[in-house]
């Protein structure tokens, strides 16, 4: 018995911890922002590109390494002097050879960059790439809280949808019911009870389609909100609840550049930074460098031999590097850039027009939808009201099918329209309050 009571503990606080309810809007976008895959996918992309600027950095800084060569000269040059400096006889020569066959040398090699301006310039392009990735973020924010949103609302479209196909199709039942006690008693014909039955049946099949509807809208909901598909989602707002606002002038548009408009400017930034850098590849660059070898030369592999010497070589200097002719490479690469510049500017006017219209559209589609929620509201309301009306009429003999079924198809239109308009007025609004980052 206690072995139940403990399983039926672990149950009910599993079902506890994946039950997630969500009350408004403003929640569902900040549970998104939260625990997104993508947005949490690209948080750690961020982080893995932040080591970029370790490898940019580097070769400004000094570089150290050790180094060893093992060399082994089969064939190694030979010199004809004159013979008698040797002591032999004048007019005659001799070849001297010159080096040993088995060379080992190791040492250190310390390099130190005084001057490199292409280099400088990377790091600054670096940070730039870094920017755009931070607005791309800010991008992939924007577009899953618009999705959020829509699905959100959509979500509870359906289940309002879903609720209002429960009440028409119980009316539907009830006048099946009533069209089958006449016929029975013969009172109508047969096609009269048919027609009643198949808007039975439509309105049936209507609510299946609402149901499935509401079920795929909740499901990409808990996608986009982190969630799993076993796991509970339930929303408890109720949009015929939440006061709609006022409509929007043309001077309260959002004001904050989109985060599309900024990523395109850091585009266009990027761009300038690597016209500048190939500009920079002209540059001469300096370098400070030290050298320390060890080397041994033997005329049989016996370096382990303590007998024989090894020779130590130092050098420091200065290495200058001035590029004169690359073959017309870096005038390719300045010509290159130059014309991605010019395509970002492009893009970036284009990007900054398309938000603009965008916005406005949103605003005239927002306002239109204020106007007439009132009206569809108050037409949904006669249009029950009507419904109910007609059916006791019909019910009492005052009304033939064909006029019931009139007003039943005006109620439908104006309840679609009623529930259509509702979506649009808080979808429309709540991109609104993004954009203004509300």
């Amino acid at each position: 018995m206690n072995r139940l009571i403990l399983i039926g503990l672990v149950l009910c606080s599993y079902n506890v911890r994946c039950q997630t309810i969500v009350s408004s809007v403003q929640e569902a976008l900040e549970l998104a922002h939260r625990s997104n895959p993508e947005l949490r996918n690209a948080q750690q992309n961020r982080q893995a590109q932040e080591q970029q600027r370790r490898a940019t950095r580097a070769p400004l800084l000094p570089q150290a390494r050790f180094f060893t060569n093992f060399d082994y000269n089969y064939a190694l040059p030979v010199q004809l002097v004159p013979a008698e400096f040797l002591g032999g006889q004048p007019g005659e020569f001799r070849s001297l050879r010159f080096g040993l066959p088995y060379v080992l040398a190791s040492g250190v090699e310390v390099t130190v960059p005084v001057i490199n301006r292409p280099a400088r310039a990377d790091q600054g392009i670096t940070e730039q790439n870094l920017r755009i990735t931070d607005n791309q973020m800010l991008v992939l924010q924007d577009e899953i809280s618009t999705q959020t949103a829509r699905l959100y609302h959509a979500t509870l479209l359906t289940r309002s949808a879903i609720s209002l196909t429960q009440k028409n199709l119980s009316a539907a039942d009830t006048l099946t019911q009533i069209a089958r006690d006449r016929l029975d008693k013969g009172i109508i014909e047969p096609l009269e009870y048919n027609r009643i039955r198949a808007v039975q049946l439509t309105t049936a099949d209507v609510l299946y389609q609402n149901e499935l509807a509401y079920v795929r809208n909740l499901n990409q909901l808990k996608l986009l909100l982190g969630l799993a598909p076993s796991d509970s989602l339930m929303l408890s707002e109720d949009l015929a609840n939440r006061p709609a606002g006022g409509p929007v002038p043309a001077s309260d548009l959002p004001r904050l550049e989109r985060p599309q408009v900024t990523l395109e400017q850091s585009r266009v930034e990027l761009s300038k930074r690597q016209l500048n850098r190939e500009r920079l590849q002209r540059w001469p660059t300096l370098s400070a460098y030290g050298r320390f070898t060890e080397q041994a030369q033997r005329n049989a592999f016996n370096f382990l031999s303590t007998n024989q010497p090894w020779y130590q070589i130092g050098v420091a200097g200065l290495q200058f590097n001035w590029p004169i002719y690359s073959g017309g490479l870096r005038t390719s690469n300045i010509t290159r850039a130059r014309l991605q510049l010019k395509a970002a500017e492009t893009a970036l006017a284009y990007e900054r027009n398309k938000q603009q219209t965008d916005n406005e559209d949103i605003r005239n589609t927002y306002n239109q939808a204020i106007r007439s929620l009132d009206l569809n509201r108050q037409n949904y309301e006669l249009s029950r009201q009507n419904v109910q009306i007609a059916l006791i009429k019909y019910r009492s003999g005052l009304f033939a099918y064909d006029q019931y079924l009139n007003v039943f198809n005006e109620a439908l239109t104006a309840q679609n329209r009623y529930l259509n308009n509702l979506s649009n007025v808080f979808i429309n609004q709540t991109i609104l309050q993004i954009r203004n980052g509300q």
